[in-house]
């Protein structure tokens, strides 16, 4: 796993260095703000989070045949058989799946729980809420490389680009005597704040040859369990003439969980039924699947909204900046910590789970500044609603970050407690707001990205 990057020469002494000069009693560095951090842009990681990466995998051909009905032969111009071929505009552009482009005690007076981390005052932590800083994501959005693919993102839906179904009339001598190819052409659309799924699908024809000159089109949909096909055709028998073509909608519910479970994972399929005008069809003559890799997963794990997205092979990104108004002060020691631990992966945990981690960590807790609302407040470091987070408070480094004369610096709270330097885990005294803010940023990334418990995701700090 990569480490998360941070300042090589700004951070070298940071273990032993401190406001006043005591070794082991917390950490400090220069900084070019009065009340912020801002770091050199040489020395911050690429930020990642803002892009869309997409994962993407071959579409699989399949060919269907059927017997043409007695009745229907003469309008097909005496055919006995009809082949429905599947498979991608440009089969040789189709690759494997890729991707393209998360101590001594105290004193005993003042003693008391730790400030509720709950902006809402309804029992929902700011890291279970979006940072009011944070814009809402934009809508799903369908990006498409490669014809003959399904590509799709996260919290981008997934596309069908390119496939061509391919119908093609034998005669009894099993020689073609007429094609026509349909090219077809899907967005399917998630949404982090609804179950329902909604999809448009066009279909094209696009040339005909022999005994063909139109061709009749229905489609239908389905999609696994855990899933409900709420509409379940597009549009209803249309005859096509070349370069005609015919769109629709199809949509989709992730709400049929199975008992005592809150997600479900499933894959969509498509039937189309390709025939000579006037003829019945009898079975779909073509059919595929969305890909085993693409599974979209619909959950009710959240506390307010039910969302749905498709899981990819690279982690949503939890990024952090330095130069942050509100909670700026605590990144350092925060890459300073996730640098100790020699990860930069965190997984989410539900709501329970978080309260009682930060019980853990932040119980017993000291107000240093009682007299002065929302001056002080316990923030945990790794977050509570994380696997990491809910270690023993005793055994963090307690620090209270703060920038004087330009310097930052977070000296450890308690003289009699010094820190050892290898503490894995924070209690800071940092305001309330700080706290919220820094909550907050966790929190848009849980709802945006519909972070799910044991979600692994990757954390970064930048400028």
């Amino acid at each position: 796993m990569r480490k998360p990057s941070r300042p090589a020469l700004l951070m070298a002494a940071l273990l032993a260095v401190t406001a006043t000069g005591t070794t082991g009693a917390g950490i400090s560095q220069a900084t070019p703000a009065a009340t912020t951090i801002a770091t050199p842009a040489a020395t911050t990681a690429a930020t990642t989070s803002a892009e869309t990466l997409t994962q993407s995998a071959a579409f699989t051909a399949d060919t269907t045949c059927t017997t043409i009905p007695t009745e229907n032969r003469t309008d097909a111009g005496g055919a006995v058989k009809a082949c429905t071929r599947v498979q991608p505009v440009s089969a040789e552009k189709s690759g494997a799946t890729s991707r393209q482009p998360a101590a001594p005690s105290p004193p005993a007076a003042g003693i008391t729980a730790a400030a509720a981390d709950d902006p809402s005052g309804d029992g929902t932590t700011s890291e279970f809420e979006p940072d009011a800083d944070d814009p809402e994501p934009p809508e799903p959005s369908c990006a498409v490389a490669n014809e003959g693919q399904w590509t799709w993102s996260r919290t981008g839906g997934m596309c069908l680009r390119g496939v061509i179904v391919k119908y093609t009339l034998y005669n009894a001598q099993s020689v073609p005597i007429g094609t026509g190819d349909i090219e077809v052409n899907s967005t399917l659309a998630t949404s982090y704040k609804t179950l329902d799924l909604k999809e448009t699908i066009t279909a094209k024809l696009i040339n005909v040859s022999g005994d063909v000159k139109s061709l009749t089109v229905r489609m239908k949909v389905s999609c696994g369990a855990g899933c409900k096909t709420v509409t379940q055709q597009p549009w209803f028998a249309t005859t096509l003439v070349p370069q005609q073509q015919v769109s629709g909608s199809t949509k989709y519910s992730g709400d049929s969980f199975a008992t005592d479970t809150t997600r479900s994972s499933f894959r969509t399929s498509y039937a189309m039924y390709v025939t000579m005008p006037g003829a019945t069809p009898i079975d779909e003559n073509a059919s595929w699947s969305s890909p085993a890799d693409g599974e979209i997963r619909c959950d009710k794990e959240q506390p307010r909204l039910r969302g749905c997205v498709i899981p990819t092979d690279d982690l949503p990104v939890l990024s952090y900046s330095r130069s942050h108004e509100k909670y700026g002060i605590v990144v350092p020691i925060y890459e300073e910590i996730m640098q100790r631990r020699g990860t930069n992966i965190l997984h989410a945990v539900d709501q329970d789970q978080a309260n009682t981690n930060r019980a853990a960590t932040c119980t017993p807790f000291t107000n240093i500044h009682p007299n002065t609302s929302g001056a002080d407040s316990c923030d945990e470091f790794p977050m509570a609603s994380t696997k990491e987070g809910g270690q023993d408070g005793s055994l963090c480094a307690e620090l209270t970050p703060q920038v004087v004369n330009n310097v930052w610096s977070a000296p450890a709270t308690w003289p009699d407690r010094p820190t050892t330097g290898t503490e894995t885990c924070l209690r800071l005294h940092i305001s309330q707001r700080a706290n919220s803010s820094a909550g907050g940023v966790l929190g848009s990334l849980r709802k945006y990205q519909r972070l799910v418990n044991n979600d692994p995701f990757r954390i970064e700090f930048t400028a």
